[in-house]
């Protein structure tokens, strides 16, 4: 994989043309996939609805959540046995509520606008970094790649990923312009969004260490790492203050695991236990997750030599995230595929190898596309898929 330098057309629209030509296909799909279950598949009568429009299918399971956030605020009865909405983080619902107020929309649409916007939007920035890493064509496969994967039906539905992809890769554009503020406001708010915001502080403290002799260190370290760790901070005080206790959003997620606690997870996790119940049998949602955890793993090795190691670094720090806090427990392997949608350079590894094989790329996409067809139909019926 080569860097190249920016040829004639970096000053054109067209190549974003493509990009967001791109991402808007696979939302045609994600669409069809609504469509398709709403004619053909049986509802259960635990599918929640949160409007009575065919694309309000998009919201659901944790989408619930995030609506009761938007709609009733955090609560919180002292039990963390119980599932309860403040393990979710503030910024999405945040954002939510603050456009329904202003804009009349209701909240369920509000949810979906963040959400689809935020999905557009992180698409352009994710091919405008790749592109000025590896070039157009690498950046429009990489753009595909993702906007094609199973588990993007979370970019358009009620969930943190869209958002957290585009503070993502806009913290890494921040950084490869050596703009450390920037890159800090960025990694805030993505903890403020969702846990994997955590993992862009050790990336930022390395990168300001690497660039010392360039820009002094220690007068901009302790800010930038404040400004990194605010939104988890600000969460934290705000839980102290609302509930007394600023732990509670980790304390509850015992309950959303059948009752295993963190420790256990964490156990089974280093004992590599997941591996053992990895589904590899089954092409279903669960199989699924099982068979693109080894393929991360090996594009993780594959882009040891092939990225930036800021890059790497947080594809493994993405990967090991989950694994360790949440893999351990009755669910598996089975939310990798979405945990790790926001991984962006693993899309880049695989696309670096699919240009050199681009029939095989192309076949590729037709079959993640079929996958996010059936994953979008599955999902709009309430039934699992990460």
């Amino acid at each position: 994989m080569e860097m190249q330098s920016p040829n004639s057309k970096t000053h054109s629209w067209l190549p974003y043309f493509c990009a967001i030509l791109i991402f808007l296909c696979s939302r045609t799909v994600v669409a069809l996939g609504l469509v398709f279950s709403q004619k053909y598949l049986p509802i259960s009568p635990e599918v929640w609805s949160a409007g009575p429009f065919w694309y309000h299918q998009l919201l659901q399971w944790d989408s619930e959540w995030y609506f009761k956030i938007v709609t009733q605020g955090y609560q919180y009865n002292g039990d963390p046995t119980i599932q309860q909405n403040v393990v979710f983080y503030p910024l999405y619902p945040m954002l939510a509520r603050g456009l329904a107020a202003i804009s009349g929309l209701t909240p369920a649409d509000a949810l979906l606008l963040v959400s689809n916007v935020a999905g557009l939007l992180a698409i352009v920035v994710l091919f405008k970094l790749v592109r000025e890493e590896f070039g157009d064509q690498l950046a429009l496969a990489a753009a595909a790649l993702l906007s094609f994967f199973p588990a993007s039906v979370f970019l358009s539905a009620g969930y943190t990923e869209p958002l957290e992809l585009l503070l993502i890769v806009s913290f890494f554009l921040a950084l490869k312009r050596e703009s450390y503020l920037s890159a800090a406001l960025f990694a805030g708010l993505a903890v403020a969004d969702r846990s994997t915001g955590i993992i862009l502080l050790p990336v930022l403290v390395r990168e300001m260490w690497l660039n010392r002799d360039h820009k002094p260190l220690f007068p901009a370290l302790i800010p930038c790492v404040l400004l990194a760790t605010s939104g988890i901070s600000m969460f934290m005080i705000y839980l102290w203050y609302a509930f007394g206790d600023p732990l509670v959003f980790w304390k509850g997620q015992t309950a959303f695991h059948l009752g295993t606690p963190q420790a256990t997870r964490l156990v089974a996790a280093l004992k590599f236990e997941p591996f053992t119940q990895a589904i590899l049998n089954d092409w279903n949602p669960w199989g699924q997750a099982s068979w693109f955890t080894l393929l991360f793993i090996v594009l993780i090795v594959v882009g040891w030599y092939r990225l930036r190691f800021s890059w790497t670094l947080f594809a493994i720090g993405t990967l090991l995230l989950p694994y360790l806090t949440l893999s351990g427990g009755p669910a598996g392997f089975t939310s990798m595929g979405r945990f790790n949608l926001v991984s962006f350079p693993l899309f880049v590894v695989c696309a670096d190898l699919g240009m050199r094989a681009k029939w095989l790329f192309v076949g590729a996409i037709g079959l993640l596309g079929a996958l996010l067809f059936m994953n979008a139909a599955l999902f709009a019926r309430r039934i699992w898929i990460g």
